[in-house]
């Protein structure tokens, strides 16, 4: 079943599943730092505002994914070493993280492994011409956002899902079969909830869809199949980082390599540039 179908099948399933708004602080940070001549003082004031946020951003800011020289220590600090959009997406990090956790689930890893693919997205858009890098980044990182709310909404579905993947089933399959909606429609939701640009939810409502670079849906333009290519390549690098088999990379491969005029060579180069820096060699 593609995304699209399911998509349409499942919405009334979605009733039952609750999409968490996009929190007051954060839309009151996205809209100063969007002013045509952002202060930055100012900013740094609106984002120290909500206490919840200005620990975790120094955490994340001074993070090994971010690779600072020098530490920084206060929110006008993080900002003006960061830029406004890099300290924009690493706050919408921290409220994705707070909007979906669970009171009784841990998702730590999730979300760690989730800020590393966003690191690494960002940083293979820039090889990039054309190709936004910070678009990359939020696709994702709010690309899989979608799995904790279904382990909050269905007990039963994180066992379901691994023992079903490892017979070598694809994870949308799976989530339609047994609980008639896929992560991705969830996190394609939330996105456009949190009013995320259109094309960055697209992507992530067909980032599991093997037909979407055959089918040149009508509402696909050339820019979402640019971030599932993205999506695709960045889950491989980090599943070799993390010894974790990439079932859906073979999958993908071709259509990605061709999309992106890559040969195979290429990217293991590339690969290879990661993986080196990820492991410390």
């Amino acid at each position: 079943m593609s995304e699209q179908s399911s998509n349409n099948f499942t919405e009334p399933a979605l009733l039952g599943i609750s999409i968490p708004p996009c929190p007051t602080s954060l839309s009151s940070i996205m809209r100063e730092a969007k002013r045509p001549s952002v202060d930055i003082k100012h900013l740094a004031k609106v984002i120290g505002r909500d206490a919840g946020i200005v620990g975790p951003l120094l955490k994340l800011a001074n993070s090994p994914y971010i690779g600072l020289k020098n530490k920084v220590t206060s929110i006008f600090e993080a900002i003006s070493v960061l830029g406004v959009q890099n300290t924009l997406n690493l706050v919408q990090n921290i409220a994705l993280r707070q909007s979906v956790d669970g009171k009784s689930q841990n998702f730590e890893k999730f979300w760690e492994r989730s800020s590393l693919e966003a690191s690494i997205a960002e940083k293979i858009a820039a090889k990039f011409h054309g190709v936004s890098s910070d678009d990359a980044y939020l696709a994702a990182l709010f690309h899989d956002c979608g799995i904790p709310i279904l382990i909050m909404k269905f007990p039963g579905y994180r066992e379901t899902v691994i023992a079903q993947c490892k017979l070598g089933k694809n994870i949308s399959d799976v989530e339609n079969d047994f609980f008639s909606l896929s992560h991705s429609v969830v996190g394609n939701m939330l996105t456009r909830n949190w009013m995320l640009p259109a094309h960055i939810s697209k992507a992530i409502l067909y980032h599991h869809d093997p037909t979407i670079f055959a089918t040149q849906h009508e509402s696909v333009g050339t820019n979402v199949l640019t971030l599932i290519s993205i999506l695709h390549m960045t889950e491989c690098i980090v599943d070799d980082h993390l010894h974790v088999r990439d079932k859906e990379w073979p999958k993908f491969q071709h259509a990605v390599l061709k999309h992106l005029d890559m040969t195979e060579h290429e990217f293991s180069e590339l690969k290879g540039d990661f993986l080196a820096v990820l492991n410390g060699e």
